[in-house]
């Protein structure tokens, strides 16, 4: 009898601490006082319920609850863009962009001088030199699809130089950004090869790398020519700025869509948040409420269509 008391009262312990980890069923009820908005309107969505955290989905590009759990995928136009700076000196031409699919990635200056490189400056607005401090321009988007052969990598490569008897201008690129733009959403794109993940690294002649001082460099963010500033009594000084191999994916993928949070749980019971949408168009604004504990979850789904005007 003791035995069966025992056992009795560990099954009432059990049960009872399973119920206090029973999650409830959500309750949530979103709605607006009219459908029609202007854009940059401040928005009150009325809130009613309880859970545990809410997150909002306002159906734009990016924060589109369709998206939550699937990837967005995309055919897609290859384009290369970029920023550029020329400043000081008289060496006008000093850069060029060029790109090669036969380069054996031997960084030695000699082998990479020989290589077929094939320009391609024209297709950007490389700026003129202006001041004496970096000041940087877009140059522009290119499509890019002709350059990109089926199992072949590319390698860009800018070619720098400082003439012989000259004074020395310094380049800088940032923002090398190989993007993607969505075949049938045009407005749609996204970075498919980051500047930083090109992996550039200069190969110089020897009268450049024999500078003692203000040798061109490359960081993350910046391709940077640089040199002695006086060359009137110097050789041609020049170098390449060589990426490594450089692949498109079959498809662009931009990912899984990700909400804003409107409520954690540790904040109080909300009964109106606010937006404003930045651009026209038909939008399903979507809430979602949920109520979580280690044992797991229970949502509610809400949602709202809204018609932005200009």
């Amino acid at each position: 009898m003791k035995k069966y008391l025992i056992l009795m009262s560990v099954l009432f312990v059990v049960m009872s601490c399973r119920d206090s980890y029973e999650i409830t069923e959500p309750h949530l009820d979103v709605w607006t006082d009219k459908a029609v908005y202007k854009v940059g309107d401040t928005i009150i969505f009325h809130i009613e319920g309880s859970p545990d955290m809410i997150t909002f989905y306002p159906g734009s590009y990016g924060k589109e609850y369709r998206y939550q759990d699937v990837e967005r995928i995309y055919e897609y136009m290859p384009t290369l863009g970029f920023r550029a700076a020329k400043f000081a000196g008289n060496n006008e031409d000093c850069a060029e962009l060029l790109y090669t699919t036969e380069f054996n990635e031997n960084y030695d200056y000699t082998n990479v001088s020989a290589v077929n490189w094939i320009n391609i400056s024209d297709r950007f607005d490389i700026p003129p030199i202006d001041g004496t401090s970096a000041t940087f321009s877009d140059a522009g988007t290119a499509d890019v699809t002709d350059i990109f052969e089926e199992g072949k990598p590319v390698y860009f490569a800018w070619y720098c130089k400082t003439n012989e008897a000259s004074q020395r201008t310094r380049f800088q690129v940032a923002d090398f950004n190989l993007k993607g733009i969505a075949t049938n959403e045009p407005d749609i794109s996204g970075i498919l090869v980051s500047q930083a993940a090109m992996g550039f690294q200069w190969s110089l002649n020897p009268e450049a790398a024999a500078q003692t001082s203000n040798l061109p460099s490359i960081t993350n963010s910046l391709i940077y020519w640089n040199g002695i500033f006086d060359n009137t009594a110097g050789l041609l000084k020049e170098g390449y700025a060589v990426s490594g191999p450089i692949t498109l994916p079959d498809q662009m993928n931009l990912g899984k869509d990700y909400p804003i949070v409107v409520k954690g749980m540790q904040m109080e019971n909300m009964t109106e948040y606010t937006y404003a949408f930045e651009e026209a168009g038909e939008f399903e604004v979507t809430f979602v409420g949920f109520n979580v504990n280690f044992a797991g979850r229970k949502e509610i789904v809400k949602t709202i269509k809204l018609t932005i005007e200009e």
